[in-house]
């Protein structure tokens, strides 16, 4: 019995150390903490119900320690399994969110009412495929080394990575804006702005689409402004999707279309569309269900959609 409570304790500390030591080296890092402080915040909260843990689980045996002892706990892959989950993988996501605003920050300008760091849309999901097998082979190389891993392994990692880096470097000055002036397109760091003039009719679009990948995947409504140009070609900006930030930006496009007297039509929705958005509108809290009516002309009151002459 005694066993079972010790057994018990021991996995509640080591989740709590789990938990704690990601939101010691997360929570840090992403308030610019000095280094001392996240070490002693990750020694207190991390690593010490970690030891406890230890403990609990081992008994007696965690106080018979020596050098060859501490050798084999550096290269033990429940450690580095912490190390990546606690440590390795909270510092990867604030260097990639961190980039993602700077980058954001270094080539947006107060005028714009949309901006996005993605000019071509599917060499956007490559880099998310390529980083992603680049982090997934990365955890495997490093939970089980370099050395002992095999060379199919070690090639995916290498090449996945190199892509996603050299992807990176293309897209570093990639976007696309729409302000005052029209619409700002860069891809590949070639920059073409698109006059108001020259944009002969807007359609708002909406659509089920699938998200993620494999069994972590599921459906959800999306949409697009689909910008229709008097020379016949289509500008698309989007996805988006039910939250405050895309609801207030797609209210700020109609505001701004309809201060430039370009023609739009919006397209009504459908029973199935309607069953995702009522889902969203459940559990995003924040976000306010008149601003999408609003966007997509419809009464709810009446359960009608109604016509804006522009």
């Amino acid at each position: 019995m005694l066993l079972i409570i010790r057994k018990f304790f021991g996995g509640l500390m080591l989740i709590i150390s789990v938990i704690f030591g990601v939101a010691s080296v997360g929570v840090g890092i992403g308030n610019d903490e000095p280094i001392v402080i996240i070490t002693i915040m990750y020694l207190l909260t991390g690593v010490l119900p970690l030891i406890i843990s230890f403990l609990l689980f081992e008994g007696r045996k965690a106080f018979k320690f020596n050098t060859s002892s501490l050798r084999s706990l550096l290269v033990n892959r429940g450690v580095r399994i912490y190390v990546l989950i606690t440590i390795i993988t909270p510092i990867l996501l604030y260097v990639i969110d961190k980039s993602k605003f700077s980058n954001i920050d270094r080539l947006s300008s107060p005028g714009d009412v949309y901006f996005s760091t993605i000019s071509i849309e599917w060499l956007g999901y490559l880099l998310v495929f390529t980083g992603l097998l680049a982090y997934v082979t990365f955890v495997g190389i490093f939970v089980i080394s370099w050395k002992e891993s095999n060379n199919l392994h070690r090639c995916i990692f290498i090449i996945s990575l190199t892509i996603s880096i050299f992807i990176s470097v293309m897209m570093n000055n990639d976007y696309k804006a729409i302000n005052q002036e029209g619409l700002a397109i860069s891809t590949f760091s070639n920059k073409e702005v698109i006059s108001w003039a020259d944009v002969k009719h807007v359609n708002l679009k909406g659509s089920v689409t699938r998200d993620g990948f494999g069994k972590t995947s599921g459906n959800s409504f999306r949409w697009k402004f689909k910008f229709l140009l008097k020379n016949g070609e289509i500008e698309q900006f989007g996805p988006f999707s039910y939250t405050k930030h895309n609801l207030e930006d797609s209210l700020n496009i109609k505001e701004l279309l309809a201060d430039k007297n370009i023609s739009l039509t919006t397209d009504q929705l459908l029973d199935e569309e309607w069953e995702y958005v009522q889902i969203d509108m459940k559990y995003e809290e924040d976000a306010k269900p008149e601003d999408f009516y609003s966007i997509f002309q419809y009464n709810p009151e009446t359960r009608e959609y109604y016509y804006i002459q522009y």
